[in-house]
């Protein structure tokens, strides 16, 4: 494209010995047209560079997302087994009543001593399957937590949607003012073809350069528009990727599993000397 409308340029020139300077007028729109083309042309490349790199970091973002969403819904079903695994209150509290009632009505020493051993070993096979009120309060806070960071890593991939948006927009509308100042040349360069036909080649040259006006009201509204927009857009996408990251708490994490290690072990010999005691 470029070399022809050197070629339109030089024909131009060679025209204008005719006397007339409307050879002239239309190459030099040619030339403006092109350089016109060659903008656009740039804008184009650099959005559709700028929509592919926002989009692969989208995908980041996505992958986060998923990867949290993954680990808060593994934490809710154990939660949910947790609860299940957990004794009827009220059905506790029933049989309470009732033991109550029975250990009321027994008169022999033997019989309630009986029925204190029975409770006593109902208490520790109880004490082995109900969590410790820590560990659930641990769990309850590790969940609370990842559902946080769900949330935050959900706002973060959705806030590259603007930003995709005016990248796309930008490259869609530079494109229309490519095409219009690439039209605007081609009519013009007919013009110039036809140049001994005054009439046809000034309706034609005002023809083009009415198409490289809106191709350049075009450009120059885009990039006015989609810069502040986009400039919105990336400020959301910073402020959202900051909010998940400033909920990243492995270090604590680590150190809480750490200790609960310690104290697993610790129990563990406490537990193997009363089993030895018994």
């Amino acid at each position: 494209m470029s070399h022809e409308i050197h070629e339109q340029i030089e024909h131009a020139g060679h025209a204008a010995h005719d006397g007339s300077h409307l050879p002239q007028f239309i190459g030099i729109t040619i030339a403006i047209l092109g350089v016109l083309m060659a903008l656009c042309s740039a804008q184009v490349g650099e959005a559709r560079t700028e929509l592919i790199a926002t989009m692969v970091e989208e995908n980041t973002a996505k992958a986060k997302f998923t990867a949290v969403s993954n680990k808060y819904r593994a934490l809710q079903a154990q939660l949910q087994q947790l609860h299940a695994a957990m004794p009827n209150l009220e059905y506790l509290k029933k049989k309470n009543v009732e033991l109550k009632v029975i250990d009321g009505e027994v008169k022999s020493p033997d019989v309630k001593n009986s029925i204190k051993a029975t409770q006593a070993s109902t208490d520790k096979i109880l004490n082995t399957v109900i969590p410790t009120e820590s560990d659930v309060k641990r769990f309850l806070g590790l969940i609370h937590h990842i559902r946080e960071q769900n949330e935050a890593a959900n706002e973060w991939a959705e806030s590259f949607r603007s930003a995709v948006k005016v990248h796309d927009n930008t490259a869609s509308r530079f494109e229309i003012a490519f095409l219009g100042a690439e039209i605007g040349i081609v009519i013009a360069s007919v013009g110039l073809l036809l140049v001994k036909k005054a009439k046809f080649a000034r309706g034609a040259w005002g023809m083009a350069i009415i198409l490289g006006l809106g191709s350049m009201g075009v450009a120059i509204a885009t990039k006015i528009n989609n810069t502040h927009e986009l400039h919105a857009a990336e400020e959301k996408i910073s402020e959202s990727e900051h909010h998940f990251t400033s909920l990243n708490r492995d270090k604590e994490d680590i150190a809480e599993d750490k200790v609960l290690e310690e104290e697993i072990l610790g129990e563990f010999h406490e537990l193997k000397k009363l089993l030895e005691g018994s």
